[in-house]
């Protein structure tokens, strides 16, 4: 694999340092980014909360979005890329002496990969994990590489119990999201997803979901979800790369709200299009 360190196209085998305290200890923070036909999705978005997770783990390195974005499309163009592509930016502490606090030593390092990616499965099959999402927790406001135990823990459940995703609760039993996307509950009232002060990520594609819902004049509604909303809505999971799709907990999809659930697809597809300059609106990844 070719990746993209510090401005250089290296070999991804030779890429990371053992003196990485992303790999270390976590001490990172990321993003994983559509890319249609070299150009990423939504990159302005993910930047916004990849510098925003940098500010919170006091790293310090300022983003260039003309030399990621140009860098992206290259390396897409280098690795032979013709259709979607998964884009992860990872950006870590390296250097200074071992232990748990940051030196003044240590310096920032941005890597980059890119890879092919499917489509995703047009309906997802759920269960209630019995990992949990704090509602407290620093780091639930951007992607960070230390953070991630209990949501691989949570997907390493979902996986035994022959199930696509795990949806996780927080402490207070009530739902905050799934182990790597954001939910939604349709009904025929219209749209709800759990806020972000019930442990959900701030998501690139809830945000936008939520603006096109609002845009069909869809009620809309931020506020806490009890599991029992599995079973009397329609379950819809959102994140870069399955981008808006369907779920259910008894395999079951909610056909009464399946018109509403096309609209949102639809319009999310579209803004997709938009973004990236594809005039092809029919396909299927967001």
């Amino acid at each position: 694999m070719i990746v993209w360190r510090d401005g250089e196209f290296v070999d991804g085998a030779a890429a990371i340092s053992v003196a990485d305290r992303g790999w270390l200890i976590g001490d990172a923070v990321f993003e994983t980014i559509l890319v249609r036909r070299g150009a990423p999705a939504f990159l302005d978005r993910h930047l916004a909360r990849l510098a925003h997770g940098l500010e919170r783990l006091a790293i310090p390195l300022t983003l260039d979005e003309h030399e990621i974005r140009s860098a992206i499309s290259e390396l897409a163009e280098k690795s032979g890329l013709r259709g979607d592509a998964a884009s992860r930016i990872t950006v870590s502490r390296v250097g200074g002496p071992r232990g748990l606090a940051p030196s003044p030593e240590a310096r920032a390092q941005l890597v980059m990969t890119t890879t092919s990616i499917g489509n995703p499965p047009p309906l997802f099959r759920l269960m209630v994990s019995g990992r949990c999402r704090w509602t407290g927790s620093a780091t639930n406001s951007f992607k960070c590489a230390g953070a991630y135990a209990e949501n691989f823990l949570a997907r390493a459940e979902a996986a035994a119990a022959g199930a696509d995703e795990a949806i996780m609760l927080n402490e207070l039993g009530r739902v905050a999201s799934v182990s790597a996307a954001n939910i939604f509950f349709l009904t025929e009232a219209g749209l709800q997803t759990p806020p972000v002060s019930e442990g959900a990520m701030p998501g690139v594609v809830r945000a936008i979901l939520l603006e096109e819902a609002r845009t069909l004049g869809m009620p809309v509604r931020e506020g806490p979800v009890d599991p029992a909303a599995l079973s009397s809505s329609l379950p819809l999971l959102t994140n870069s790369l399955i981008g808006v799709v369907r779920g259910t907990v008894d395999g079951v999809a909610g056909s009464d709200v399946e018109p509403a659930a096309c609209r949102l697809i639809a319009a999310y597809r579209r803004r997709v299009a938009q973004e990236v300059g594809d005039e092809e609106l029919n396909g299927e990844r967001a």
